[in-house]
């Protein structure tokens, strides 16, 4: 893993950004013991008259057929490889070329199924020279922002396609955290934005963490990624702050039929506290986000048991497990109220 990825902590790797033993064992052991209260509250769910079992307007899905593991495959020669290799050591395009005539390339190398390519030449280089306006100018960031976001709207197609859309969100999220750091979209770029991420994480079902030999997928913590920094943003609105939380209800409690197991639920979790941390939403919203996504829980055990609406309640459930850790180690306002909202949940 490259400093690059993990300074913007949001690369692939689950456990990117802990850094301190004694934080993750002091995390783990609140983990586990809301864990215990969430779990007596879908025992205590059981036992309440039937109910719907997925989320008011989630549409019916059917469990994810499995997916033939991918054999790695790159878009580069040896040579050309070698050569790219040399532009990333360097940080810096060679002398006398612009980095924009590199762009076609480098987003071809994001649908590799070869981790090496994609993560390691790919997205690392796009997300360095993302980083430095000087090599990377205003307009050519938009150019590639809106072609990444075409991407991203891009029919769902099983299998190895999920690797250009999932990649696209995340060099999306450092496009975000450049804007971001050096704020220069209209008021209606930043919405368009905000609900292509919002468009993106309601429509993709290839969920996949770890795939094997093709590397990280990972499109539901990348796009969580997207979001965490467009929630930063300094122009957001709390009408936006609304439909942000409302992507990550879409990952967590949609009956998409995926188990995440890869993280995903503490990069989901980070993303809420982004948005908790701008204090724009009042009491009465943080509820109604937090009814939505403990939807399927409410719904109750499943029974006879289906796998599809164990799975949404599993992800539901850790996704709140997190973000309770998430909000418990952050001191400002907004993520107060949103922990004090929460809590009150769990209580009730």
């Amino acid at each position: 893993m490259r400093m690059v990825r993990e300074s913007l902590s949001h690369g692939s790797h689950p456990v990117a950004g802990l850094r301190t033993t004694g934080a993750v064992r002091h995390a783990a052991g609140m983990r586990l013991a809301l864990s215990l209260s969430l779990s007596l509250s879908i025992v205590a769910a059981a036992c309440r008259p039937p109910a719907p079992r997925c989320p008011p307007g989630a549409p019916a899905a059917a469990a994810p057929a499995a997916i033939a593991p991918a054999a790695p495959t790159s878009p580069l020669t040896a040579e050309r490889r070698a050569w790219w290799e040399s532009v990333r050591a360097a940080k810096a395009p060679p002398a006398g070329t612009a980095a924009a005539t590199l762009l076609p390339e480098l987003e071809a190398m994001l649908a590799a199924t070869d981790p090496t390519v994609r993560d390691g030449l790919g997205y690392e280089v796009l997300a360095a020279w993302l980083q430095a306006p000087a090599i990377l100018d205003d307009a050519a960031a938009r150019g590639l922002r809106d072609r990444l976001v075409a991407r991203t709207a891009a029919p769902i197609v099983a299998g190895d396609a999920v690797f250009a859309r999932s990649f696209a969100a995340l060099v999306l999220s450092v496009v975000a955290a450049r804007e971001v750091a050096h704020p220069a979209w209209s008021a209606a770029e930043l919405d368009a934005q905000i609900a292509a991420a919002v468009a993106y994480a309601g429509r993709e079902t290839d969920l996949r963490g770890y795939t094997g030999a093709a590397g990280w997928a990972h499109a539901a913590a990348h796009t969580a990624d997207w979001v965490k920094f467009l929630a930063r943003h300094p122009a957001l609105t709390r009408a936006q702050a609304t439909r942000l939380l409302g992507a990550i209800t879409a990952l967590a409690a949609r009956a998409h039929g995926a188990r995440f197991s890869h993280g995903e639920d503490e990069r989901m979790a980070a993303a809420v506290r982004a948005v908790a941390r701008r204090d724009l939403l009042d009491d009465a919203a943080l509820d109604a986000w937090l009814a939505a996504v403990a939807a399927p829980l409410v719904a109750g055990w499943p029974d006879p048991f289906d796998p599809l609406v164990y799975a949404t309640q599993r992800n539901a459930r850790d996704l709140l497990v997190s973000c309770f850790v998430a909000l418990s180690f952050d001191d400002s306002p907004g993520a107060a109220r949103a922990l004090a909202r929460l809590t009150a949940a769990m209580k009730a």
